[in-house]
Protein backbone atom coordinates (compact mmCIF):
# COMPACT_ATOMS: atom_id res chain seq x y z
CA UNK A 1 0.00 0.00 0.00
CA UNK A 2 1.37 3.51 -1.08
CA UNK A 3 1.71 6.44 1.29
CA UNK A 4 -0.71 7.94 -1.01
CA UNK A 5 -3.29 5.00 -0.63
CA UNK A 6 -2.48 5.06 3.26
CA UNK A 7 -2.99 9.39 3.87
CA UNK A 8 -6.47 9.29 1.96
CA UNK A 9 -7.94 6.11 4.59
CA UNK A 10 -6.55 8.09 7.33
CA UNK A 11 -8.57 10.90 5.83
CA UNK A 12 -11.85 8.68 5.33
CA UNK A 13 -10.97 7.23 8.65
CA UNK A 14 -10.84 10.36 10.51
CA UNK A 15 -14.13 12.18 8.16
CA UNK A 16 -15.76 8.92 9.38
CA UNK A 17 -15.18 8.84 13.32
CA UNK A 18 -15.92 12.50 13.27
CA UNK A 19 -19.60 11.82 11.33
CA UNK A 20 -20.67 8.64 13.98
CA UNK A 21 -19.40 10.55 16.45
CA UNK A 22 -21.98 13.99 15.57
CA UNK A 23 -24.91 11.20 14.78
CA UNK A 24 -24.48 10.10 18.10
CA UNK A 25 -25.23 13.43 19.83
CA UNK A 26 -27.89 14.05 17.49
CA UNK A 27 -29.46 11.07 18.83
CA UNK A 28 -28.51 11.99 22.57
CA UNK A 29 -29.71 15.55 21.98
CA UNK A 30 -32.05 16.27 18.91
CA UNK A 31 -30.80 19.96 18.12
CA UNK A 32 -30.88 20.53 14.28
CA UNK A 33 -28.16 22.03 13.44
CA UNK A 34 -26.15 18.78 15.41
CA UNK A 35 -28.07 16.83 12.62
CA UNK A 36 -27.17 19.07 9.58
CA UNK A 37 -23.14 19.33 10.56
CA UNK A 38 -23.30 14.89 11.03
CA UNK A 39 -25.23 15.21 7.40
CA UNK A 40 -22.29 17.20 6.13
CA UNK A 41 -19.22 14.83 7.83
CA UNK A 42 -21.63 11.87 6.20
CA UNK A 43 -21.58 13.37 2.62
CA UNK A 44 -17.80 14.69 2.69
CA UNK A 45 -16.93 10.95 3.30
CA UNK A 46 -18.36 9.51 0.70
CA UNK A 47 -16.96 12.31 -1.52
CA UNK A 48 -13.43 11.11 -0.12
CA UNK A 49 -14.40 7.93 -1.15
CA UNK A 50 -13.75 9.01 -5.15
CA UNK A 51 -10.04 11.04 -4.08
CA UNK A 52 -8.69 7.55 -4.48
CA UNK A 53 -8.56 8.71 -7.97
CA UNK A 54 -6.27 11.65 -8.79
CA UNK A 55 -9.23 13.93 -9.51
CA UNK A 56 -7.45 15.52 -12.96
CA UNK A 57 -8.14 11.81 -14.28
CA UNK A 58 -12.03 11.80 -12.78
CA UNK A 59 -14.41 11.34 -16.08
CA UNK A 60 -16.28 14.78 -16.63
CA UNK A 61 -19.80 13.78 -15.39
CA UNK A 62 -18.53 12.27 -12.51
CA UNK A 63 -16.29 15.58 -11.53
CA UNK A 64 -19.34 17.71 -12.12
CA UNK A 65 -21.91 15.10 -9.95
CA UNK A 66 -18.79 15.73 -7.29
CA UNK A 67 -18.74 19.34 -7.65
CA UNK A 68 -22.26 20.26 -6.74
CA UNK A 69 -22.37 17.77 -4.10
CA UNK A 70 -19.96 19.43 -2.78
CA UNK A 71 -21.01 22.99 -3.85
CA UNK A 72 -24.70 21.71 -1.78
CA UNK A 73 -22.66 20.09 0.88
CA UNK A 74 -20.73 23.16 2.15
CA UNK A 75 -24.38 25.20 1.45
CA UNK A 76 -25.34 22.80 3.97
CA UNK A 77 -22.59 23.92 6.49
CA UNK A 78 -23.50 27.07 6.49
CA UNK A 79 -26.66 26.74 7.28
CA UNK A 80 -26.23 24.59 10.02
CA UNK A 81 -23.91 27.03 11.27
CA UNK A 82 -26.04 29.89 11.05
CA UNK A 83 -28.71 27.93 13.25
CA UNK A 84 -25.63 27.34 16.00
CA UNK A 85 -25.19 30.68 15.81
CA UNK A 86 -28.54 31.98 15.81
CA UNK A 87 -28.85 33.48 12.73
CA UNK A 88 -30.58 33.27 9.42
CA UNK A 89 -28.81 32.26 6.40
CA UNK A 90 -29.04 34.93 3.52
CA UNK A 91 -30.23 33.56 -0.08
CA UNK A 92 -27.16 35.53 -1.07
CA UNK A 93 -25.28 32.01 -0.51
CA UNK A 94 -27.76 30.13 -2.74
CA UNK A 95 -26.84 32.36 -5.43
CA UNK A 96 -23.08 32.61 -4.97
CA UNK A 97 -22.76 28.81 -4.70
CA UNK A 98 -25.30 28.16 -8.39
CA UNK A 99 -23.04 30.98 -10.16
CA UNK A 100 -19.77 29.51 -9.56
CA UNK A 101 -20.92 26.27 -9.98
CA UNK A 102 -22.15 27.14 -13.60
CA UNK A 103 -18.77 28.84 -14.08
CA UNK A 104 -16.64 25.64 -13.22
CA UNK A 105 -19.53 23.79 -15.35
CA UNK A 106 -18.92 26.03 -18.41
CA UNK A 107 -14.80 25.79 -18.21
CA UNK A 108 -15.42 21.58 -17.99
CA UNK A 109 -17.34 21.88 -21.08
CA UNK A 110 -14.91 23.60 -22.59
CA UNK A 111 -12.29 20.72 -21.63
CA UNK A 112 -9.91 23.80 -19.55
CA UNK A 113 -7.23 22.98 -17.45
CA UNK A 114 -8.02 21.78 -14.18
CA UNK A 115 -6.60 24.89 -12.44
CA UNK A 116 -9.51 26.27 -14.25
CA UNK A 117 -12.23 24.11 -14.04
CA UNK A 118 -11.88 23.93 -10.36
CA UNK A 119 -11.34 27.69 -8.63
CA UNK A 120 -14.68 28.79 -8.85
CA UNK A 121 -15.93 26.34 -6.68
CA UNK A 122 -13.14 25.73 -4.86
CA UNK A 123 -12.95 29.64 -4.14
CA UNK A 124 -16.69 29.71 -3.39
CA UNK A 125 -15.71 26.53 -0.66
CA UNK A 126 -12.46 28.36 0.59
CA UNK A 127 -14.74 31.51 0.92
CA UNK A 128 -17.01 29.44 3.25
CA UNK A 129 -14.43 28.15 5.32
CA UNK A 130 -12.83 31.93 6.00
CA UNK A 131 -16.39 32.85 6.79
CA UNK A 132 -16.78 30.05 9.69
CA UNK A 133 -13.43 31.24 11.05
CA UNK A 134 -14.14 34.96 11.14
CA UNK A 135 -18.09 33.49 12.77
CA UNK A 136 -16.13 31.51 15.59
CA UNK A 137 -13.73 33.53 16.49
CA UNK A 138 -15.50 37.12 16.11
CA UNK A 139 -19.34 35.98 16.94
CA UNK A 140 -18.65 33.41 19.51
CA UNK A 141 -19.96 34.33 22.91
CA UNK A 142 -16.92 32.12 24.68
CA UNK A 143 -14.43 33.37 26.67
CA UNK A 144 -12.24 29.69 25.91
CA UNK A 145 -8.79 30.00 23.34
CA UNK A 146 -10.88 26.89 21.82
CA UNK A 147 -13.06 29.75 19.33
CA UNK A 148 -9.77 30.36 17.88
CA UNK A 149 -8.30 27.18 17.52
CA UNK A 150 -11.18 26.15 15.59
CA UNK A 151 -11.29 29.64 13.86
CA UNK A 152 -8.01 29.35 12.72
CA UNK A 153 -8.27 25.85 11.54
CA UNK A 154 -11.18 26.91 9.23
CA UNK A 155 -8.95 29.74 8.08
CA UNK A 156 -6.31 27.04 7.80
CA UNK A 157 -8.68 25.13 5.39
CA UNK A 158 -10.13 28.04 3.36
CA UNK A 159 -6.24 28.14 2.54
CA UNK A 160 -5.35 24.68 1.98
CA UNK A 161 -8.35 24.42 -0.37
CA UNK A 162 -7.48 27.66 -2.61
CA UNK A 163 -4.19 25.56 -3.22
CA UNK A 164 -5.71 22.86 -4.66
CA UNK A 165 -5.95 23.38 -7.80
CA UNK A 166 -2.08 24.61 -8.28
CA UNK A 167 -0.75 22.24 -6.21
CA UNK A 168 -2.59 18.94 -6.80
CA UNK A 169 -0.50 17.88 -10.02
CA UNK A 170 2.69 17.61 -7.64
CA UNK A 171 2.74 14.46 -6.91
CA UNK A 172 5.21 14.52 -3.83
CA UNK A 173 2.48 17.06 -2.20
CA UNK A 174 -0.90 15.19 -2.81
CA UNK A 175 -0.45 12.35 0.18
CA UNK A 176 0.31 15.38 2.56
CA UNK A 177 -2.12 17.51 1.22
CA UNK A 178 -4.77 14.64 2.16
CA UNK A 179 -3.27 14.11 6.15
CA UNK A 180 -2.82 18.05 6.06
CA UNK A 181 -6.80 18.36 4.87
CA UNK A 182 -7.09 15.25 7.59
CA UNK A 183 -5.60 17.17 10.43
CA UNK A 184 -7.21 20.11 9.83
CA UNK A 185 -11.06 18.86 9.37
CA UNK A 186 -10.02 16.55 12.73
CA UNK A 187 -9.22 19.71 14.60
CA UNK A 188 -12.59 21.68 13.22
CA UNK A 189 -15.01 18.46 14.20
CA UNK A 190 -13.62 18.34 17.86
CA UNK A 191 -13.15 21.88 18.20
CA UNK A 192 -16.28 22.55 17.26
CA UNK A 193 -17.83 19.45 19.38
CA UNK A 194 -16.07 21.29 22.34
CA UNK A 195 -17.42 24.50 22.03
CA UNK A 196 -21.23 22.75 21.38
CA UNK A 197 -20.15 20.94 24.80
CA UNK A 198 -19.30 24.47 26.55
CA UNK A 199 -22.14 26.46 24.57
CA UNK A 200 -24.78 23.56 26.23
CA UNK A 201 -23.33 23.89 29.81
CA UNK A 202 -23.48 27.67 30.04
CA UNK A 203 -27.14 27.85 28.47
CA UNK A 204 -27.92 25.28 31.42
CA UNK A 205 -26.01 26.77 34.39
CA UNK A 206 -28.39 30.52 32.94
CA UNK A 207 -31.27 28.55 32.95
CA UNK A 208 -30.63 27.16 36.06
CA UNK A 209 -30.11 30.36 37.54
CA UNK A 210 -33.67 31.54 36.04
CA UNK A 211 -35.59 28.81 37.60
CA UNK A 212 -33.57 29.36 40.70
CA UNK A 213 -34.41 32.77 40.51
CA UNK A 214 -38.20 32.06 39.43
CA UNK A 215 -38.22 29.43 42.32
CA UNK A 216 -36.50 31.70 44.99
CA UNK A 217 -38.97 34.59 44.05
CA UNK A 218 -42.42 33.18 43.93
CA UNK A 219 -44.71 33.99 46.44
CA UNK A 220 -45.55 30.25 46.95
CA UNK A 221 -43.44 27.63 48.54
CA UNK A 222 -41.51 24.99 45.99
CA UNK A 223 -40.22 22.05 47.27
CA UNK A 224 -38.34 18.74 46.72
CA UNK A 225 -38.84 15.44 49.27
CA UNK A 226 -37.05 12.31 48.24
CA UNK A 227 -38.34 9.23 49.50
CA UNK A 228 -35.39 6.98 48.14
CA UNK A 229 -33.33 5.69 49.95
CA UNK A 230 -34.20 8.12 52.58
CA UNK A 231 -36.72 10.43 53.54
CA UNK A 232 -34.87 13.76 53.06
CA UNK A 233 -36.09 17.26 52.01
CA UNK A 234 -33.72 18.28 49.02
CA UNK A 235 -34.92 21.88 48.22
CA UNK A 236 -36.96 24.07 49.63
CA UNK A 237 -37.37 28.26 48.38
CA UNK A 238 -37.05 31.19 50.77
CA UNK A 239 -40.74 31.80 50.77
CA UNK A 240 -41.03 29.28 53.48
CA UNK A 241 -39.73 31.96 55.91
CA UNK A 242 -42.97 34.22 55.54
CA UNK A 243 -45.10 31.16 55.46
CA UNK A 244 -43.62 29.61 58.78
CA UNK A 245 -41.03 31.70 60.23
CA UNK A 246 -38.57 29.31 60.17
CA UNK A 247 -35.68 29.46 57.79
CA UNK A 248 -34.70 27.21 54.78
CA UNK A 249 -31.57 26.11 56.34
CA UNK A 250 -33.76 24.80 59.77
CA UNK A 251 -35.32 22.54 57.25
CA UNK A 252 -32.42 20.69 56.01
CA UNK A 253 -31.16 20.42 59.20
CA UNK A 254 -34.49 18.54 60.16
CA UNK A 255 -36.31 17.08 57.27
CA UNK A 256 -39.57 16.54 59.32
CA UNK A 257 -39.58 19.84 60.54
CA UNK A 258 -42.22 21.04 57.66
CA UNK A 259 -44.47 17.79 58.39
CA UNK A 260 -44.60 18.28 62.31
CA UNK A 261 -46.15 21.61 61.60
CA UNK A 262 -49.38 20.52 60.19
CA UNK A 263 -52.27 20.80 62.56
CA UNK A 264 -52.66 17.33 64.36
CA UNK A 265 -56.31 17.19 62.79
CA UNK A 266 -54.80 17.22 59.28
CA UNK A 267 -51.83 15.01 59.90
CA UNK A 268 -53.20 11.72 58.13
CA UNK A 269 -53.16 13.64 54.50
CA UNK A 270 -49.07 14.01 55.42
CA UNK A 271 -49.19 10.14 56.07
CA UNK A 272 -51.22 9.29 53.36
CA UNK A 273 -48.75 11.86 51.12
CA UNK A 274 -45.65 9.86 52.07
CA UNK A 275 -47.31 6.43 51.98
CA UNK A 276 -48.52 6.75 48.51
CA UNK A 277 -47.71 10.05 46.47
CA UNK A 278 -49.17 8.94 43.62
CA UNK A 279 -52.49 8.45 44.73
CA UNK A 280 -52.95 12.00 46.81
CA UNK A 281 -51.42 14.02 44.12
CA UNK A 282 -54.34 14.03 42.11
CA UNK A 283 -56.24 17.00 43.66
CA UNK A 284 -54.64 19.64 45.90
CA UNK A 285 -54.53 19.46 50.01
CA UNK A 286 -55.40 21.68 52.08
CA UNK A 287 -54.46 21.27 55.55
CA UNK A 288 -53.90 24.16 58.49
CA UNK A 289 -50.25 24.70 59.43
CA UNK A 290 -49.15 25.82 62.56
CA UNK A 291 -46.58 29.28 62.31
CA UNK A 292 -43.41 29.82 64.29
CA UNK A 293 -45.67 32.17 66.38
CA UNK A 294 -48.56 29.19 66.99
CA UNK A 295 -50.76 31.31 65.11
CA UNK A 296 -52.94 28.89 62.39
CA UNK A 297 -52.77 29.33 58.52
CA UNK A 298 -54.64 27.28 56.11
CA UNK A 299 -52.41 26.13 53.44
CA UNK A 300 -53.07 24.28 49.72
CA UNK A 301 -50.51 22.07 48.70
CA UNK A 302 -50.19 20.47 45.05
CA UNK A 303 -47.81 17.36 44.45
CA UNK A 304 -46.01 15.87 41.41
CA UNK A 305 -45.02 12.09 41.92
CA UNK A 306 -41.14 11.39 40.74
CA UNK A 307 -41.16 7.96 39.42
CA UNK A 308 -38.06 5.50 38.57
CA UNK A 309 -37.94 3.37 35.64
CA UNK A 310 -39.75 1.08 37.44
CA UNK A 311 -42.74 3.20 38.33
CA UNK A 312 -41.69 3.19 41.58
CA UNK A 313 -42.08 6.52 43.61
CA UNK A 314 -38.91 7.89 44.29
CA UNK A 315 -39.62 11.52 45.59
CA UNK A 316 -41.97 14.45 44.70
CA UNK A 317 -41.96 17.91 44.11
CA UNK A 318 -44.74 19.88 46.12
CA UNK A 319 -46.09 24.08 45.53
CA UNK A 320 -47.46 25.14 49.22
CA UNK A 321 -49.78 28.10 48.63
CA UNK A 322 -51.37 30.31 51.76
CA UNK A 323 -55.26 30.72 51.52
CA UNK A 324 -55.91 32.07 54.43
CA UNK A 325 -57.72 34.62 52.97
CA UNK A 326 -59.35 32.83 50.46
CA UNK A 327 -61.03 30.68 53.46
CA UNK A 328 -61.96 33.69 55.49
CA UNK A 329 -63.49 35.12 52.64
CA UNK A 330 -65.91 31.45 52.38
CA UNK A 331 -65.86 31.75 56.10
CA UNK A 332 -67.76 35.25 55.49
CA UNK A 333 -69.62 34.27 52.45
CA UNK A 334 -71.19 31.34 54.69
CA UNK A 335 -72.19 33.17 57.70
CA UNK A 336 -73.18 36.24 55.36
CA UNK A 337 -75.25 33.64 53.58
CA UNK A 338 -76.50 32.44 56.85
CA UNK A 339 -77.63 35.59 57.92
CA UNK A 340 -79.31 36.46 54.59
CA UNK A 341 -81.70 33.22 55.58
CA UNK A 342 -82.60 34.27 58.69
CA UNK A 343 -82.65 37.80 57.70
CA UNK A 344 -85.66 37.08 55.42
CA UNK A 345 -86.99 34.96 57.88
CA UNK A 346 -87.07 37.63 60.42
CA UNK A 347 -88.25 39.81 57.51
CA UNK A 348 -91.37 37.40 57.46
CA UNK A 349 -92.11 37.31 60.91
CA UNK A 350 -91.78 41.09 61.21
CA UNK A 351 -94.62 41.85 58.60
CA UNK A 352 -96.95 39.51 60.52
CA UNK A 353 -96.24 41.08 63.89
CA UNK A 354 -97.64 44.21 62.06
CA UNK A 355 -100.87 43.09 61.39
CA UNK A 356 -102.05 42.69 65.53
CA UNK A 357 -99.79 45.13 66.32
CA UNK A 358 -102.05 47.92 64.43
CA UNK A 359 -105.42 46.25 65.85
CA UNK A 360 -103.99 46.44 69.20
CA UNK A 361 -103.03 50.18 68.76
CA UNK A 362 -106.49 50.41 67.14
CA UNK A 363 -108.44 49.23 69.90
CA UNK A 364 -106.19 51.05 72.73
CA UNK A 365 -107.54 54.03 71.02
CA UNK A 366 -110.99 52.96 70.90
CA UNK A 367 -110.99 52.63 74.98
CA UNK A 368 -108.96 55.47 75.51
CA UNK A 369 -112.56 57.60 74.19
CA UNK A 370 -114.51 55.31 76.66
CA UNK A 371 -115.23 57.35 80.01
CA UNK A 372 -115.08 54.76 81.72
CA UNK A 373 -110.91 54.60 81.06
CA UNK A 374 -110.49 57.95 81.76
CA UNK A 375 -108.51 57.37 84.69
CA UNK A 376 -106.43 54.95 82.23
CA UNK A 377 -105.94 57.82 80.04
CA UNK A 378 -102.11 58.05 80.82
CA UNK A 379 -101.55 54.03 80.92
CA UNK A 380 -103.28 53.55 77.14
CA UNK A 381 -101.00 56.80 75.67
CA UNK A 382 -97.81 55.18 77.39
CA UNK A 383 -98.99 51.92 75.78
CA UNK A 384 -100.01 53.22 72.35
CA UNK A 385 -96.46 55.38 72.70
CA UNK A 386 -94.62 51.83 72.69
CA UNK A 387 -96.37 50.42 69.94
CA UNK A 388 -95.44 53.66 67.85
CA UNK A 389 -92.28 52.75 68.71
CA UNK A 390 -92.17 48.50 68.33
CA UNK A 391 -93.71 49.79 64.56
CA UNK A 392 -91.03 51.68 64.14
CA UNK A 393 -88.41 49.59 64.89
CA UNK A 394 -90.34 46.88 62.39
CA UNK A 395 -90.63 49.60 59.70
CA UNK A 396 -86.68 50.27 59.72
CA UNK A 397 -85.59 46.91 60.42
CA UNK A 398 -87.95 45.77 57.00
CA UNK A 399 -85.90 48.77 55.32
CA UNK A 400 -82.64 47.30 56.17
CA UNK A 401 -83.69 44.09 55.06
CA UNK A 402 -85.62 44.55 51.66
CA UNK A 403 -83.62 43.96 48.89
CA UNK A 404 -85.95 45.79 45.64
CA UNK A 405 -84.50 47.40 42.65
CA UNK A 406 -83.29 50.77 42.73
CA UNK A 407 -84.61 53.44 40.83
CA UNK A 408 -81.61 55.41 39.28
CA UNK A 409 -82.57 58.79 37.24
CA UNK A 410 -80.85 61.51 36.68
CA UNK A 411 -81.45 64.04 39.63
CA UNK A 412 -80.04 67.27 41.02
CA UNK A 413 -79.02 66.41 44.87
CA UNK A 414 -79.82 69.99 45.84
CA UNK A 415 -83.46 69.78 44.62
CA UNK A 416 -84.23 66.57 46.71
CA UNK A 417 -82.66 68.16 50.09
CA UNK A 418 -84.74 71.35 49.12
CA UNK A 419 -87.91 69.32 48.50
CA UNK A 420 -87.24 67.85 52.19
CA UNK A 421 -86.06 70.82 54.01
CA UNK A 422 -88.86 72.02 55.17
CA UNK A 423 -89.60 68.77 57.09
CA UNK A 424 -86.19 68.37 58.72
CA UNK A 425 -86.54 71.76 59.99
CA UNK A 426 -89.75 71.71 61.54
CA UNK A 427 -88.77 68.13 63.27
CA UNK A 428 -85.44 70.42 64.46
CA UNK A 429 -87.51 73.47 65.26
CA UNK A 430 -89.65 70.84 67.41
CA UNK A 431 -87.08 70.10 69.50
CA UNK A 432 -85.30 74.15 70.08
CA UNK A 433 -82.68 73.10 67.67
CA UNK A 434 -81.76 74.26 63.73
CA UNK A 435 -80.81 73.18 60.50
CA UNK A 436 -79.09 75.09 57.70
CA UNK A 437 -78.57 74.02 54.21
CA UNK A 438 -75.39 75.79 52.59
CA UNK A 439 -76.19 74.25 48.76
CA UNK A 440 -73.20 74.85 46.16
CA UNK A 441 -73.38 74.40 42.02
CA UNK A 442 -73.70 70.31 41.70
CA UNK A 443 -73.84 68.48 38.00
CA UNK A 444 -76.83 66.07 37.89
CA UNK A 445 -76.10 62.57 39.18
CA UNK A 446 -77.68 59.39 39.03
CA UNK A 447 -80.01 58.94 42.23
CA UNK A 448 -83.10 57.17 43.54
CA UNK A 449 -85.01 60.31 45.24
CA UNK A 450 -86.77 58.25 47.56
CA UNK A 451 -84.03 56.64 49.25
CA UNK A 452 -81.97 59.69 49.27
CA UNK A 453 -84.77 61.28 51.03
CA UNK A 454 -84.35 58.39 53.56
CA UNK A 455 -80.72 58.77 53.69
CA UNK A 456 -81.15 62.54 54.59
CA UNK A 457 -83.81 62.05 57.28
CA UNK A 458 -81.87 59.16 58.43
CA UNK A 459 -78.61 61.37 59.19
CA UNK A 460 -80.46 64.54 60.27
CA UNK A 461 -82.29 62.59 62.97
CA UNK A 462 -79.33 60.83 64.00
CA UNK A 463 -77.66 64.12 64.44
CA UNK A 464 -80.84 66.23 66.17
CA UNK A 465 -80.44 62.86 68.68
CA UNK A 466 -77.30 63.56 69.69
CA UNK A 467 -77.56 67.20 70.32
CA UNK A 468 -79.39 69.46 73.53
CA UNK A 469 -81.61 71.89 72.82
CA UNK A 470 -80.29 75.03 71.28
CA UNK A 471 -77.63 72.98 68.82
CA UNK A 472 -77.62 73.14 65.56
CA UNK A 473 -76.81 70.55 62.33
CA UNK A 474 -75.71 72.06 58.90
CA UNK A 475 -76.28 70.24 55.66
CA UNK A 476 -73.92 70.96 52.65
CA UNK A 477 -73.28 69.81 49.19
CA UNK A 478 -70.48 70.56 47.34
CA UNK A 479 -67.75 69.18 44.25
CA UNK A 480 -64.29 67.76 45.22
CA UNK A 481 -62.53 65.80 43.24
CA UNK A 482 -65.20 65.28 40.44
CA UNK A 483 -67.22 63.57 42.57
CA UNK A 484 -70.65 65.30 44.31
CA UNK A 485 -70.63 65.38 48.50
CA UNK A 486 -73.52 65.57 50.87
CA UNK A 487 -71.60 66.47 54.03
CA UNK A 488 -74.10 66.52 57.31
CA UNK A 489 -72.68 68.20 60.50
CA UNK A 490 -73.76 67.76 63.86
CA UNK A 491 -72.53 69.45 66.91
CA UNK A 492 -73.24 66.72 70.01
CA UNK A 493 -70.29 65.00 72.15
CA UNK A 494 -69.05 62.90 69.10
CA UNK A 495 -69.13 58.67 68.67
CA UNK A 496 -67.21 56.89 71.39
CA UNK A 497 -63.90 55.26 69.72
CA UNK A 498 -65.25 51.67 69.98
CA UNK A 499 -68.69 52.14 68.56
CA UNK A 500 -67.05 54.55 65.45
CA UNK A 501 -64.85 51.30 64.72
CA UNK A 502 -68.38 49.33 63.96
CA UNK A 503 -70.93 51.58 62.95
CA UNK A 504 -72.83 51.14 60.17
CA UNK A 505 -73.48 47.81 61.76
CA UNK A 506 -77.63 46.92 62.59
CA UNK A 507 -78.35 47.03 65.97
CA UNK A 508 -75.22 49.19 67.10
CA UNK A 509 -76.48 52.42 69.39
CA UNK A 510 -75.61 54.90 72.05
CA UNK A 511 -79.12 55.90 72.55
CA UNK A 512 -81.41 54.51 75.16
CA UNK A 513 -84.08 54.56 72.86
CA UNK A 514 -82.38 53.79 69.54
CA UNK A 515 -82.60 50.93 67.80
CA UNK A 516 -79.55 50.98 66.27
CA UNK A 517 -80.80 50.26 61.97
CA UNK A 518 -80.88 54.40 61.35
CA UNK A 519 -77.08 54.52 60.63
CA UNK A 520 -77.55 50.71 58.85
CA UNK A 521 -79.85 51.86 56.40
CA UNK A 522 -77.51 54.61 55.46
CA UNK A 523 -74.50 52.30 55.15
CA UNK A 524 -76.80 50.32 52.76
CA UNK A 525 -78.26 53.20 50.49
CA UNK A 526 -74.86 54.49 49.98
CA UNK A 527 -73.77 51.38 49.12
CA UNK A 528 -76.85 50.50 46.87
CA UNK A 529 -76.07 54.02 45.10
CA UNK A 530 -72.21 52.82 44.68
CA UNK A 531 -71.04 55.46 46.74
CA UNK A 532 -68.07 56.09 49.95
CA UNK A 533 -69.13 56.92 53.34
CA UNK A 534 -66.97 58.84 55.75
CA UNK A 535 -67.55 59.79 59.48
CA UNK A 536 -65.41 62.12 61.16
CA UNK A 537 -65.71 62.54 65.01
CA UNK A 538 -64.47 64.61 67.52
CA UNK A 539 -65.62 66.22 71.30
CA UNK A 540 -66.78 69.12 69.03
CA UNK A 541 -69.37 66.96 67.03
CA UNK A 542 -69.43 64.59 64.10
CA UNK A 543 -69.34 64.86 60.54
CA UNK A 544 -70.66 62.52 57.94
CA UNK A 545 -69.52 62.55 53.89
CA UNK A 546 -71.20 61.01 51.34
CA UNK A 547 -69.14 60.35 48.04
CA UNK A 548 -71.20 60.07 44.70
CA UNK A 549 -69.77 59.16 41.85
CA UNK A 550 -69.75 62.45 39.20
CA UNK A 551 -71.48 60.05 36.18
Amino acid sequence: MTFYELSIIAALSATFAVGCVYFFLFWLYRQTYIGLWATFWLVHFLTQIFFRTPLPQIPTPVLIVIQLISIANNILLVYATSKFFGQKMTKSWYYWGIGLSLLSDIAIFFNASFAVKSLPSLAFIAYIYFWHGWMFIRHLDSKSWGKTVVGAAFIGMGLHTLDMPFLISVSWFAPWGFLISATLRFIISIGVLMLYVEKNFRDLVSKEQQYRLLAENAADTIYLYSLKPTHKLDYISPSISRLTGYSPDEYYESPGLLFSLIHPSDAFWIESLVNSPSSVSTSPLVMRLIRRDHTLIWVEQTTVPILDTDGLCISFEGIIRDISTRKMLEQDVSRLDRLNTVGQMAANVAHEIRNPLTTVKGYLQFFLKKPVFLGYHEHFSLLITELDRANLIIKEYLSLCQNKSRDLNLCQLNNIIQDIYPLIKAAANASSMEVYFSPEALPEIHLDEKEIRQLLLNLVRNGLEAMEPGGSVMIRTYVKNDEVVLEVQDHGAGIPPHILENIGKPFLTTKDTGTGLGLAVVYRITSDHQAKIQVVSGPLGTTFYIFFKNK
